[in-house]
């Protein structure tokens, strides 16, 4: 156990020096290759904020800043990154939003913008790099081990890059950037190293699906619920079948793909298939060679926006298949009525109602077999639910992480909303807990229930 801890404050340490690295790598190629090296300075004094920032959670009481919150800041983050690099490469496509071309040359206001884009990049991923490594502190109860594990990481990815530069300077990479190409850079760099869950989840590409699947879920529900009021319990069978499928897993994995890829599929379009403009030169050899220079160009600058595609295409698929394979799906335990009231206790020698985990319950109706479900939430009260909801067919949920998950139509729901009606959420059932038990009555189960058997 000490060992495996052992690794994973290394790999953190590692994780986090091989972001800065390869950051620092890209952005000083850019700089060196347009005369900008004066600009490294305000990037290293962004990162030493970062640092210092990160470095100071360590004297907040753990109960302010938690994971989940860290977690969020460090999507929003990756997310601003995502649309200012989609905004970039639309304007780069020929379409000006800006109006004009906007240049900045005060030295002051260029500065302070790469300062603070370095402190935003940085800042939410060594914060929360810097909680988890406490936490395996207080796991090893050995800081002094965990701060070395980590240290050393981070010094083997130094002496990689130091190695890297000195033997190849690979300046030319600067060839393949322009800003909107260093912004969606960034972008991926979050994407697939701002993970901060250990070795389970070095990325961000999970939390990013169910983010999207969570967004394109509530999207299209909202629009039912305002034009077709989906959740009255009257509905027929065939709309609800209808609404099903846009909440199935294939839809909201295209949506969200159309979400990250038209943009960047836009300036694919732009640099490889538009014509290129014609030289104002005499001689058609001239011309030839500036056309053949512009078309070079045209191709490196799309060649690392083609390379994303590609990345974000594999790895959301890759990732999407397992969803459902790592789900946590327990065994129901079976319960009865006693008159007309179910009685489950919170604690016996064989199950613990508070111990975050997924539990399921099965009780039997006039030949009809109903489940439950309960768990407990982050503010430590139980939520008791119907393990069904009202646009699928009853199969249930799964467990994952801070997520149940629809096994139906693999759509997240983070289990802080259990206990919200509507939707592709558990029906939530009013029921009464005290230290010993949870109590539901059975005329809650059977009028919640209606719900499901109206579908």
């Amino acid at each position: 156990m000490i060992s495996e801890l052992v690794f994973e404050a290394k790999l953190i340490g590692f994780k986090e020096g091989f972001k800065v690295g390869i950051v620092w790598l890209v952005f000083y190629s850019y700089l060196y290759t347009n005369n900008r090296t004066n600009l490294i300075r305000p990037f290293y004094g962004g990162l030493f904020v970062s640092i210092l920032l990160a470095l100071s959670l360590l004297l907040v009481p753990a109960n302010l800043i938690s994971a989940g919150f860290l977690g969020n800041i460090i999507s929003m983050s990756f997310a601003v990154f995502l649309i200012m690099s989609g905004v970039a490469l639309y304007h780069a496509s020929g379409v000006n939003l800006f109006f004009a071309n906007i240049e900045i040359k005060n030295e002051v206001v260029i500065n302070s913008f790469v300062l603070l884009v370095t402190v935003l990049f940085f800042l939410p991923d060594l914060s929360a790099s810097m909680m988890f490594l406490d936490q395996l502190a207080l796991l090893k109860e050995n800081a002094v081990m965990t701060a070395l594990s980590s240290c050393l990481g981070l010094a083997i990815a130094a002496v990689i890059f130091i190695a890297v530069v000195q033997l190849y300077k690979p300046f030319w990479l600067a060839s393949f950037f322009a800003l909107p190409q260093f912004i969606l850079f960034l972008a991926m760099v979050k994407l697939f190293g701002s993970g901060v869950k250990g070795v389970a989840e070095l990325s961000l590409i999970p939390s990013v699906q169910r983010g999207f699947m969570k967004f394109i879920h509530d999207i299209v529900h909202q629009t039912f619920v305002m034009f077709m009021v989906p959740d009255h319990p009257l509905l027929k069978k065939t709309t609800w079948d209808f609404i099903a499928i846009f909440f199935g897993q294939n839809f909201a994995s295209i949506a969200s793909l159309f979400l990250l890829l038209t943009l960047p599929v836009l300036f694919i379009y732009h640099n490889l298939l538009k014509p290129l403009p014609e030289p104002e030169v005499e001689t058609q050899v001239s011309r030839r060679k500036i056309k053949s220079l512009l078309l070079s160009e045209r191709r490196k600058k799309a060649l690392p926006v083609i390379v994303y595609g590609i990345i974000i295409l594999t790895a959301w698929f890759a990732q999407g298949g397992e969803q459902i394979a790592k789900l946590h799906v327990p065994d129901a335990r079976p319960v009865v009525a006693d008159r007309g009231v179910i009685s489950i206790p919170i604690q016996d020698t064989t199950m613990n109602l508070k111990d975050g985990r997924l539990h399921k319950f099965t009780l039997t109706h006039q030949g009809e077999e109903i489940r439950l479900l309960i768990i407990q939430k982050e503010d430590n009260s139980l939520s008791v639910c119907l393990d069904a909801c009202e646009i699928c067919p009853p199969v249930g949920y799964g467990q994952k992480d801070d997520h149940v998950v629809c096994i139906y139509c693999n759509t997240p729901i983070p289990i802080h909303t259990l206990g919200d009606p509507g939707g592709c959420n558990p029906i939530p059932l009013t029921v009464s807990v005290d230290e010993r038990s949870v109590k539901i009555e059975m005329t809650e189960i059977l009028k919640k229930w209606e719900f499901v058997t109206l579908k």
